[in-house]
């Protein structure tokens, strides 16, 4: 049996990728990558009535929207090994190689709290 995946998106990472976290309610990814950084990714949204379907130049539905960068820190000393957003979906929490655990706001990138892990 010969298996094929086509590539859907393309994220604008400059390490690898270590863990992937996909948001409840919007269309946000998190990035965690082997150099500590963190990213949020906005990806395109999908139209919500029939006539913005028609109009759709830039959207999800016909492959051609724009992942966009909200924000990116160097949120570890190595590498980010784990990410999660909160249930109600304002946090993001990311844990590393470095033994710490942060929180920070999903708007911003803002860490709101950090604690080591012995």
């Amino acid at each position: 049996m010969d298996l094929r995946f086509d590539s859907i998106c393309t994220f604008p990472v400059a390490s690898d990728l270590f863990a992937l976290a996909v948001h409840n309610k919007s269309p946000i990814v998190a990035l965690g990558l082997a150099s500590g950084h963190v990213q949020l990714q906005r990806l395109p949204s999908l139209p919500s009535s029939p006539s913005q379907k028609a109009k759709a130049k830039t959207s999800s539905t016909n492959g051609r929207g724009t992942i966009e960068t909200a924000w990116r820190t160097r949120r570890h000393r190595g590498s980010c090994r784990s990410l999660v957003f909160s249930t109600d979906g304002d946090y993001l929490y990311t844990a590393g190689t470095d033994g710490i655990v942060k929180v920070a706001s999903t708007d911003t990138g803002e860490v709101t709290g950090k604690i080591a892990v012995p």
